[in-house]
């Protein structure tokens, strides 16, 4: 979601992170766009409830107004590959 005009604190994500019932590293902001990782169920029953902007604007005492392009984001996996040479051994 996007903040406008607030600037939140180490302290303020932290808090949210608490309420929501996530890790801490579960909250970010940059550049003026706040994620938040879903990784609880208490963060779930928010969401499902359509109450994500409204708890958040309570929690960092702010206007709902000032939050604003709430969208969900689905990350997909990525393979990652790995080419191990079994000739590199050779060089020790």
């Amino acid at each position: 979601m996007k903040i406008s005009g607030v600037h939140l604190t180490r302290p303020e994500l932290h808090n949210l992170a608490a309420e929501l019932g996530i890790g801490t590293r579960d909250v970010l902001i940059k550049d003026g766009i706040l994620t938040i990782y879903n990784t609880s169920n208490v963060c779930q029953e928010i969401i499902d409830d359509n109450a994500l902007v409204s708890f958040v604007s309570m929690v960092l005492s702010i206007p709902a107004e000032d939050i604003s392009e709430l969208k969900e984001v689905v990350e997909e996996p990525v393979k990652l590959e790995f080419d191990f040479d079994d000739d590199d051994e050779d060089d020790f």
